[in-house]
């Protein structure tokens, strides 16, 4: 971070974020969600643990930011102001969740539909198809269990809570940039997994196609686009990327009969989507993209509105750190004054 910059920030904290609200705040945010899980469950995970928020910290999330004033809207909504350069009376949030979990309908619907609170789930294609690869939580599991780990022919020890934190971000790191037909190998040989067990694992934790074409029947529910196969687009050949984008939407609108108007970048950050990846989503149709990306919405993404930042949001984003996401300290932190993130 540059000197005036870190200055800058120090000054918007000490004074509340009074002027940085009025420069960074914003129309509001879109925070990005993934499962939703009782923590019985939620617990089951360590290193992934923010992938899952409970029903109750949902709920209190969208109850106190009511109660302070905040609207939340659709990405429809979200895309017509922004379209229009109308500024809402009130600020607004949308709540995103990415890839097609079950567990959005089973414990997220209750909640939206009690409050009225809009919802997109992004739908990776995989999932329904029953053929993803939950690859991170195959990694989690194989780091806790294994002392030992040999990956692309070196041997790392996974003994300690630190190495196995060390070991599964440097095999993430290569997984997630990996191609499809990498992925295949990696879940055939280093996993052990079959046709068969990957079929098995996508019924328990995918939304199937029958329950999507009730989904879309629910008036809370947008249903967007997340490729084909949740690969990281950057480091794909044109070809591949284009497959992916265009291949998801056209399958999505053939099997539901809807529009697909909105989509999100797998993984999501600046190394993940780039010019490339924007100028696609616009060509093939798509009227929002969304970013895992840190920062605030404003008037002036009419430019990069395929390329809308995005807030996480799960059991361990405190109180102070979400005052920081919606007074937009957060937003100069990440981006300094830029508005338009790409």
């Amino acid at each position: 971070m540059g000197f005036l910059k870190e200055k800058t920030l120090g000054f918007f904290v000490k004074t509340g974020g009074i002027f940085s609200e009025y420069l960074f705040g914003g129309i509001g945010i879109v925070f990005m969600l993934h499962r939703v899980l009782p923590n019985k469950l939620k617990k089951c995970y360590t290193i992934n643990e923010d992938l899952a928020i409970t029903p109750e910290f949902l709920e209190q999330t969208i109850v106190s930011l009511k109660q302070r004033g905040f609207r939340f809207i659709s990405l429809d909504e979200l895309k017509l102001i922004i379209q229009t350069g109308k500024k809402p009376k009130k600020k607004c949030i949308c709540i995103t969740l990415d890839d097609g979990y079950r567990d959005n309908v089973t414990y997220g619907l209750p909640i939206f539909k009690k409050h009225d609170v809009p919802f997109t789930i992004y739908v990776s294609n995989c999932l329904p198809n029953k053929k993803a690869h939950f690859w991170w939580y195959w990694l989690e599991e194989k780091v806790h269990v294994e002392e030992e780990l040999i990956w692309k022919g070196i041997s790392y020890s996974t003994k300690t809570e630190t190495e196995k934190k060390t070991v599964y971000n440097l095999i993430r790191e290569s997984i997630k940039n990996a191609s499809q037909t990498m992925r295949i190998k990696y879940a055939q040989e280093f996993f052990g997994k079959t046709e068969i067990d990957i079929e098995i694992e996508s019924n328990k934790l995918a939304l199937s196609w029958g329950e999507l074409n009730e989904l879309k029947n629910e008036r809370l529910a947008t249903i967007g686009a997340h490729t084909m196969n949740h690969l990281s687009l950057a480091y794909q050949s044109n070809e591949d990327m284009m497959f992916e984008i265009e291949k998801s939407k056209i399958e999505l609108e053939d099997k539901l009969k809807i529009q697909i108007e909105h989509f999100a970048y797998p993984f999501g950050s600046i190394n993940d989507a780039n010019n490339r990846e924007f100028e696609m989503t616009k060509k093939i149709g798509f009227k929002t993209a969304t970013l895992n990306h840190p920062g605030n919405t404003f008037l002036k993404n009419k430019k990069s509105i395929m390329s809308l930042a995005r807030y996480p949001l799960s059991n361990s984003t405190t109180d102070k750190k979400i005052e920081q996401y919606l007074n937009g300290i957060s937003h100069f932190a990440e981006n300094g004054w830029k508005k338009n993130i790409k």
